[in-house]
């Protein structure tokens, strides 16, 4: 807060001041609970007018801007969309020389809620004499952090808050340099409340000699979640100067997704990059990248029913450039990241390579037609060997029964003979007739038998 103070009087502008601080905390407090008052601070400032900045406090934005001197409205501010800071413009022509006045400003969100009165500030109309005296505009710088995204526990987060370089800011460089101090902001999204990160001191750390504007914050445990600006801070002869603050980083700690896949699919003489997600998590969102580069090419959603996106082959500056994706799925109110999948080269002026995934429906139907193949062959041996067994059994039974036939068509009629019995010559001779009858007639007694001679 910038105070311009003269030599004549200075108890009396200090009483009416502390009465006017009073008087709005006290009509603060008898109303509603309102938002946190907004800093009133001098933007510029030259012998005909000044410049003012109401500016929200972190984390608010307000829809009407209203700027008091003492307890008067003098102006006001109706924006179209909400906005954290406002200027007005302050004429002092009609001051007096030596003359002192006290402003302050206040707001009104989207939900039609004021804030408090901010401080007073007091402003004296500059004598003739006097220079001129207005605060340097200090560009807001840039903040990134390294990774980017969601971050498991135990990561590292490193911070960069860096300061544009214009042309009238190259020459002092080396000087400014020297005299830039730099903060680390962090807003907690559900308390609200924002804490300062300095930079360490060389003391702290093994380097001696600190990158300005580099922050290191971990290993993460669980309780670094939040956005994160930064700003930076100069020494002039005013005082100490504050720039914008920088853009907004968030950081979110979750589980990683499982990583998923990037391949390069060619239909004709077009080709196109397919991302595939877990199917566990459908209608994700979906984002290409280069290879070392935080910014997506391009970004998709997926519906609601799909775990993987499309993404046309950009045009490369490059001979050959490496692309990689990554999803992320919005789970408990918070977004949820995948690490990125492994990187793909991409040759300009070369026909796509082909894709290195598996073609599942031509493996399905190759194993499909091998299966029914087997099974075709299975069954032809199976019915060969039937009727090959069949033809045998009935080979076998016919010549069983033509064997049959022929032992029945065979006559075994046995003759016997029984006619008189007809002896040599020489048995009737030697008279031994009865000898030679009875080694010709078996006895069946014989056995029982003496024969008698």
């Amino acid at each position: 807060m910038q105070v311009v103070s003269g030599g004549r009087s200075p108890w009396i502008y200090t009483l009416i001041l502390a009465s006017l601080q009073l008087w709005g905390r006290l009509s603060a407090s008898t109303s509603s609970p309102s938002l946190p008052g907004p800093a009133l601070e001098i933007y510029l400032k030259s012998k005909d007018s000044v410049v003012l900045v109401c500016r929200a406090s972190k984390g608010h934005r307000g829809l009407l801007f209203m700027l008091y001197r003492f307890r008067e409205k003098v102006d006001s501010q109706d924006l179209q969309s909400d906005a954290e800071e406002v200027q007005f413009t302050v004429s002092m022509k009609e001051w007096d020389s030596g003359q002192r006045e006290l402003y302050c400003c206040l707001y009104k969100n989207q939900e039609g809620r004021y804030s408090a009165f901010s401080p007073y500030l007091q402003l004296e109309h500059l004598k003739e004499a006097d220079p001129t005296c207005s605060i340097p505009f200090l560009h807001p710088p840039v903040l990134s952090v390294q990774p980017s995204g969601g971050v498991k526990r135990g990561d590292t987060l490193s911070f960069s808050c860096t300061v544009p370089t214009h042309p009238r800011q190259s020459r002092s460089k080396s000087q400014s340099n020297k005299r830039v101090t730099f903060l680390l902001l962090r807003t907690e999204e559900q308390a609200g409340l924002t804490s300062v990160i300095l930079q360490p001191q060389p003391s702290q750390i093994s380097n001696p000699k600190p990158q300005p504007g580099v922050f290191t914050v971990g290993p993460v445990r669980g309780g670094e979640e939040g956005n994160y600006t930064c700003l930076y801070q100069i020494t002039k002869k005013i005082g100490l100067v504050n720039s914008t603050v920088s853009n907004v980083v968030e950081v979110t700690i979750t589980e990683r997704l499982p990583v998923p896949t990037l391949v390069l699919q060619q239909q004709t003489d077009v080709g196109h990059f397919l991302c595939t997600g877990s199917p566990a998590y459908p209608g994700a969102v979906f984002s290409l990248y280069l290879a070392d580069n935080n910014v997506p090419v391009i970004t998709h959603r997926a519906k609601m029913i799909h775990h993987q996106a499309t993404f046309p082959v950009p045009v490369q500056d490059t001979s050959v450039a490496l692309y990689q994706c990554q999803y992320k799925v919005l789970l408990a109110r918070k977004w949820s990241y995948s690490e990125r999948s492994i990187p793909l080269a991409v040759t300009r002026g070369i026909s796509p390579p082909s894709s290195p995934g598996v073609d599942w429906p031509l493996v399905l139907g190759s194993f499909s037609a091998v299966v029914l193949f087997l099974c075709s062959l299975a069954l032809i041996v199976i019915v060969a060997r039937r009727k090959v067994k069949a033809a045998a059994e009935e080979k076998k039974k016919r010549k069983e029964a033509q064997f049959w036939v022929q032992v029945h068509a065979t006559d075994h009629i046995v003759e016997l003979t029984l006619g008189p019995t007809s002896f040599t010559s020489q048995v009737c001779a030697s008279g031994d007739t009865e000898t030679a009858f009875r080694s010709h007639v078996w006895n069946p007694l014989s056995t029982f038998t003496t024969p008698s001679h």
